[in-house]
């Protein structure tokens, strides 16, 4: 389940305060030195998503996605100096959620790049000799500890045949995209300042993220964006192991699009009015790493909520695997859901989830209950939305990635 998704469902359950912006827990986030997605977590994280409602659906076919292949580079196989290392399955702060485990090539490319990263010259008093880039899923990271409690954090995974990345609009934030001289292309976010990340979807088909985050007293940076641009950059991080296709990147303007897929979805007698701190009503956002919309929906029985979240294709099957509460659904083109029926205490609050694959993979969340989001009250005696509405948003043919 996603933090946002809890959060929202905590408002409405339990008379919470409003919520906040995701962005804004990102910025707390990296002060506590993590770095938070959503960006989430790309398609590693899937299975999280499945399970909006404690104990829900399963998602199966995740559990351990195909180790990257060698590219056919010598120097990608050749035994390297170090013997690599993984990133425990339990850790944070990472894009990717680590598997725990790697392949022999995964490890080999591991040792390449540590000690390949241990020749990038750095300024002066930033010492990197420990540093190791670690496997994590299809990825590899490590970090650097600064002064000041601060430290960076290095990512890097191939390209994928991913498209560079838009700015996304955040109060407050900061973001610029530029074309470097190779044709490679390079995003600067800072939302405040002590927290910064640079990714650069490389022409050598590396991605590469460096992070400059924050301790828990820190309110400065110690590199500039130069600096971070230049490690984000070196010719020591290329990767040279193939690995899986990744999705595209959320954007504002998919986010624009996908606002009129559902400009219609809701039954007639309906009004949707944005939930208390949100002022984007039924109308997508992009929120850790994937797509949200929610808003309180009225009519004369009531008020209650609704929500819709998509985050990036994967592969897997929705099931129920065995939950209670959960039933098998058909969706068009052979599709399968799961829908699931809670009833939270206190209050009697009804919530129902469904849970559904569109036809490239993208992992679509629907969810009703008939309390109001931001009181918690339950204020009609049936969710807004029917299971029938819930099966008929998550149809709509552009309600993909």
């Amino acid at each position: 389940m996603s933090d946002e998704v809890r959060d929202m469902m905590g408002v409405a359950l339990a008379g919470e305060p409003a919520l906040g912006l995701e962005f804004d827990r990102v910025v707390a986030d990296g002060r506590r030195r993590r770095t938070r997605r959503r960006v989430a977590a790309l398609a590693g994280t899937a299975a999280g998503i499945v399970t909006v409602v404690a104990a829900t659906t399963a998602l199966t076919g995740l559990a351990g996605s195909a180790p990257a292949q060698p590219a056919g580079s010598a120097s990608a196989t050749a035994a390297p100096a170090h013997p690599g290392c993984v990133v425990p399955a339990s850790a944070n702060g990472f894009i990717d959620l680590p598997r725990g485990t790697a392949s022999p090539a995964e490890l080999s490319e591991s040792g390449r790049l540590t000690e390949a990263f241990r020749k990038v010259a750095l300024p002066a008093g930033v010492e990197a000799s420990q540093v190791q880039l670690c496997v994590i899923r299809d990825s590899w990271g490590g970090t650097i500890p600064l002064t000041g409690g601060q430290r960076v954090t290095v990512y890097l995974r191939p390209r994928g045949g991913q498209a560079p990345g838009e700015c996304v609009s955040h109060p407050g934030a900061e973001c610029s995209v530029r074309t470097l001289p190779d044709g490679s292309i390079a995003r600067v976010n800072s939302p405040d300042p002590s927290l910064v990340y640079i990714e650069v979807w490389r022409a050598d088909g590396t991605f590469v993220r460096v992070d400059e985050t924050g301790g828990d007293v820190s309110t400065k940076r110690v590199l500039s964006d130069d600096v971070l641009l230049a490690l984000a950059t070196a010719p020591q991080l290329k990767v040279e192991l193939s690995g899986p296709p990744m999705p595209a990147e959320p954007s504002d303007r998919r986010a624009a699009e996908l606002d009129t897929v559902i400009a219609t979805a809701l039954p007639a007698g309906l009004s949707a009015e944005p939930a208390p701190g949100s002022d984007r009503g039924w109308r997508f956002r992009v929120s850790q790493g994937g797509y949200k919309a929610y808003a309180n929906l009225t009519d004369a029985k009531g008020t209650g909520w609704a929500l819709v979240e998509l985050q990036a294709p994967a592969d897997g099957a929705v099931t129920c695997g065995n939950q209670p509460g959960c039933a098998s659904v058909d969706l068009a083109g052979g599709r399968k859901g799961a829908v699931t029926t809670t009833v939270q205490q206190p209050g009697n609050v009804t919530v129902v989830t469904l849970n559904a694959r569109a036809a490239d993979g993208t992992m679509i969340t629907v969810l009703t209950s008939d309390a109001e989001m931001g009181t918690g009250h339950r204020s009609r005696p049936t969710p807004p939305l029917s299971e029938a509405d819930l099966v008929r948003i998550a149809e709509l043919p552009g309600l993909h990635w």
